[in-house]
This record gives C-alpha cells, structure tokens and sequence, in this order.
C-alpha cells in the first residue's frame, strides 16, 4: 500500500472515531436533558437510545407515550 493511501485512510479513520464519540456525546447529554425536563431517572444505551425509568421498568424514549403509566 502506498504511503499516501495508508495515511488518508488512518485520517478518515480518525475521523470517523472522532465523529461517533461526538454524537454519543451529544446523545447522553441529550438524554441527560430530556430525564432533568422531566423530572425522572434516564439512562442511555449504546445502540438502543434514551431509556426513561416507568412503574413497569425501562422504557425507550420514543415509546414512552405507549408505555407511560
């Protein structure tokens, strides 16, 4: 592989990294948020999203108007 071709490719691969902690970032904060405007206990899950905590155990965020008890 040519030196060229192996340092952009460890370049978009920095990015890319550094990309996805940025958003997994903002999306705990984001979850953090959305419990504290509630007034509940959040929690966030890697590959699932914003779980809010209901009578009946863990609820995805979306889905809590399903499940809100």
């Amino acid at each position: 592989m040519k030196q060229r071709t192996r340092r952009l490719l460890i370049i978009a691969g920095a990015v890319l990294a550094l990309v996805v902690i940025v958003s997994s970032i903002a999306n705990r904060g984001a979850c953090s948020y959305y419990g504290y405007q509630l007034d509940r206990e959040t929690r966030y899950a890697p590959f699932v999203g914003c779980m809010v905590k209901t009578s009946n155990g863990w609820a995805l965020r979306s889905e809590l108007r399903t499940t809100q008890q």
